[in-house]
């Protein structure tokens, strides 16, 4: 049974109403009935499946009427030149309807195209809803803009080292020696009197500051007494005050001690005084 022609928004109209299922491989549309679906030029409505051994014998009769009066446009020269200078409309193969209502959808999910291979639009059809690649239309996309040049850092300011502070050379002060030291012993006695030790003192705080000096400690005797009697009471005194100094933090490498008895005096053996002045020790720095 033959569809009775209806204008293609109708038709397209009536199609929206109804699921998009067709047979598969079947080479045109079809309605809900079964008929084959007509564009406005009452060609049938092929669809990705149609073959020229598939066609039926009313679509081919409809194509070949229809045929005809594009031959006779075609033959006018202006026509000719007009659509020769016009780009030739160019839709892709298959384009997917992804759930869209403003084409004709066959069932295996692509838009339905019509016999010049156009997409077929249903009545919900508006230039908001519509697929850009089946209305011809190939979107440029702008070119990126052009990165910015890079701006050149400024090269970090390179001061200058600043001068070393010389730390003025400070003179060590000089350390004065201690004024010469005698110490006088009573008789046939080697301990050392309270005023010795002061001076003592003295001696070992000269001997830790100063460093490249050493002592050189002699003991003497008055004549009271044997010459060999006399001789190790000198040296007795003379160890005596080396110990106290290394007590006192003097090293006693840095020391020697000697006695040289009574053959040395420096007053009159024969008064009490003169003997008093011969029972002594000295110390001499040596450098």
């Amino acid at each position: 049974m033959k569809t009775k022609l209806l204008p293609l928004v109708a038709i397209i109209s009536a199609a929206a109403a109804i699921p998009t299922a067709n047979a598969a491989n079947n080479p045109y549309v079809t309605d809900s009935y079964g008929n084959i679906v007509r564009d406005g030029s009452d060609r049938c409505v092929r669809t990705i499946h149609w073959t020229a051994d598939a066609q039926d014998a009313s679509c081919k009769a409809a194509d070949e009427k229809a045929a005809p009066a594009a031959s006779t446009a075609a033959t006018a020269p202006a026509a000719a030149e007009e659509m020769a200078a016009k780009p030739a409309y160019k839709v892709p193969a298959n384009i997917k309807g992804n759930g869209t209502n403003a084409y004709w959808v066959g069932s295996n999910g692509y838009v339905v195209k019509d016999g010049s291979g156009r997409c077929v639009r249903s009545i919900y059809w508006t230039e908001a809803t519509q697929i850009d690649a089946c209305e011809g239309i190939v979107k440029v996309e702008p070119k990126p803009a052009p990165a910015p040049a890079p701006v050149a850092k400024p090269l970090p300011e390179i001061k200058p080292m600043p001068k070393p502070v010389v730390a003025p050379v400070v003179k060590p002060m000089a350390i004065n020696a201690p004024m010469h030291f005698q110490g006088f012993f009573d008789t046939n006695k080697t301990d050392l009197s309270n005023k010795a030790k002061t001076q003592l003192n003295d001696y070992a705080d000269y001997m830790k500051a100063v460093d490249d000096v050493t002592l050189k400690i002699t003991g003497h005797t008055d004549s009271t007494g044997s010459a060999t009697y006399n001789q190790k009471l000198s040296e007795k005194r003379a160890n005596a005050v080396k110990t106290y100094l290394e007590e006192n933090g003097v090293a006693g490498n840095r020391m020697t001690a000697t006695g040289k008895g009574e053959s040395n005096p420096i007053a009159d053996n024969k008064t009490k005084a003169g003997r008093a002045e011969n029972r002594r020790v000295e110390i001499e720095i040596v450098k």
